[in-house]
């Protein structure tokens, strides 16, 4: 049995509705009418990671979420999973991007460590450490460079 972790941080956040409404127009243009009313609804959208904080999962979170889709079933329509599946794998591509930039950061002295890493906690982030060795090491190795060349 796998434990799923629960994190509403998208609760209040503007861009995953605004990705799944894009990915909605873009690749399920039958889901778009009924993301919209559910959108307008304050249907809150809910981000599952897997214990392993390999992957991750999105929810709709609302009491007009099961009538949209008990209608979308009884019209032979697809389910508002294959929407919400995209946006999962879109914001798992967002979360390692967002890693790349604080490990950057750590390496460049911008950031500490410690306020990165905490930024990164459950959010599938496992990236982030090999990326920061990677800048380390780029760095090193820049500087080993400089040094010796000749002034």
């Amino acid at each position: 049995m796998r434990l799923v972790n629960t994190i509403v941080r998208y609760e209040s956040s503007a861009r995953p509705w605004r990705r799944l409404l894009e990915i909605a127009a873009d690749h399920f243009a039958d889901t778009l009418a009924d993301l919209t009313f559910l959108h307008a609804q304050g249907v809150k959208l809910e981000l599952h990671v897997s214990e392993d904080r390999a992957s991750y999962f999105v929810k709709l979170v609302g009491p007009a979420v099961h009538a949209v889709e008990t209608d979308r079933k009884a019209q032979g329509r697809s389910p508002l999973s294959q929407p919400l599946a995209a946006l999962a794998a879109d914001s798992q591509e967002h979360e390692a991007a967002d890693g790349r930039k604080l490990a950057r950061d750590v390496a460049i002295g911008a950031l500490t460590f410690r306020d990165a890493r905490s930024r990164c906690e459950g959010f599938g982030l496992e990236g982030f450490d090999a990326e920061l060795a990677r800048y380390r090491a780029e760095i090193s190795q820049s500087k080993a460079a400089a040094k010796r060349r000749p002034s």
